[in-house]
């Protein structure tokens, strides 16, 4: 536990600006440290929790993209993450699918309906968007109460921005398109920590776990357009380009089954 109270002091010295590429101390103590903690609860003789063969969770996730990511998209994503898993009988090892969505602003406008139409207006927005998919495989401790682990993770991010055009006075969506938008190949690793918060497996249900855990993932470059296309009063299509790697925190819950 060492490693984590380092790694976790060492974290607070820094804001977002500084959490870059160029700045992997904080998250590699972080790392170590769930290692350690995973190294020391199997070498305590830690009690093999029963069997539990499928796991799946959702949680609220934060993103802070990174590097030239971070110099061009310099917004902070907000969205949900969930992951569905089977553990390997016997092994500390779960392996499984893992996906998420963030978004990283919107803006709007106020357009007429058409040239021919110039007297009828609409709202249009624009939402800047990233969905990302992983092959997951987890390693964690066998503690039936507090479990931590690490991840190894592999698949794609998927960059998209999405245009919907409402009318202004219901405020009722009337179409929407996907306007631009790339793929990224992506893999990183994570660590994090499950709590046990409920046991129902007296009753034949399974266990409910408080879930809390953080990852870097690095991304290959894709191009995508970000909040503030929108300039005075018109939207412009001018994409950038970079690389996609993102520092992610997530906190939620898991049903062990």
């Amino acid at each position: 536990m060492s490693g984590f109270v380092f790694a976790v002091s060492n974290f607070n010295h820094y804001n977002y600006d500084k959490i870059c590429m160029k700045n992997y101390l904080p998250f590699k103590a972080l790392a170590l440290g769930f290692i350690l903690s995973i190294a020391h609860s199997f070498n305590a003789g830690t009690a093999v929790v029963k069997a539990q063969t499928a796991e799946f969770g959702i949680n609220f996730q934060l993103g802070l993209p990174q590097g030239d990511f971070q110099n061009q998209l310099d917004e902070i994503g907000f969205g949900i993450q969930g992951f569905v898993g089977y553990h390997i009988p016997f092994t500390p090892v779960m392996i499984g699918i893992d996906g998420g969505f963030l978004t990283f602003g919107t803006d709007r406008r106020t357009e007429p309906l058409s040239s021919t139409i110039p007297d009828v207006r609409v709202t249009i927005e624009n939402s800047y968007n990233m969905a990302h998919g992983h092959f997951l495989i987890r390693i964690g401790a066998p503690s039936p109460f507090f479990r931590p682990y690490i991840d190894g993770l592999v698949g794609f991010n998927y960059l998209y921005t999405e245009s919907t055009v409402t009318s202004r006075g219901s405020q009722e969506q009337v179409f929407s398109d996907t306007n631009f938008d790339d793929f990224a190949f992506s893999y990183g690793i994570g660590a994090g920590a499950r709590v046990q918060v409920w046991d129902g497996t007296p009753l034949g249900q399974g266990r409910v776990y408080l879930n809390f855990g953080a990852r870097y993932m690095l991304g290959n470059e894709a191009e995508y357009l970000r909040p503030g296309s929108n300039q005075s009063g018109q939207f412009v299509l001018e994409p950038a380009r970079s690389t996609t790697n993102l520092l992610s925190f997530q906190l939620g819950v898991s049903f062990a089954m």
